[in-house]
């Protein structure tokens, strides 16, 4: 059993304890403060840097270095489907 959790378009932790929500294109922190932005493939934090590239089933940093799988992320966190937005997940608030 992975220790996050995805229920709708919320992220908990183990614990019940919500970790992230996801609006639109942007995720939010468990106090609504704007933590990352999605752009079709590419993830950015909240001062619009970016962040990782979703190629395909790889991900990679902002140096272009492969740093996961997507299967990864799926394993890490149940009922995740995959795609950008639980990558930024993954990468804000799991990894």
């Amino acid at each position: 059993m992975a220790n996050f959790k995805m229920k709708g378009n919320a992220l908990f932790d183990k614990s019940g304890h919500k970790l992230a929500t996801v609006k639109g294109t942007y995720i939010y922190d468990h106090v609504n403060r704007k933590v990352a932005a999605i752009k079709g493939e590419c993830i950015y934090d909240a001062k619009n840097r970016k962040v990782a590239t979703v190629k395909g089933s790889n991900i990679y940093d902002e140096h272009n270095r492969r740093i996961a799988a997507v299967e990864d992320v799926r394993k890490a966190i149940e009922g995740a489907m995959g795609g950008a937005t639980v990558v930024a997940l993954w990468l804000f608030f799991i990894r």
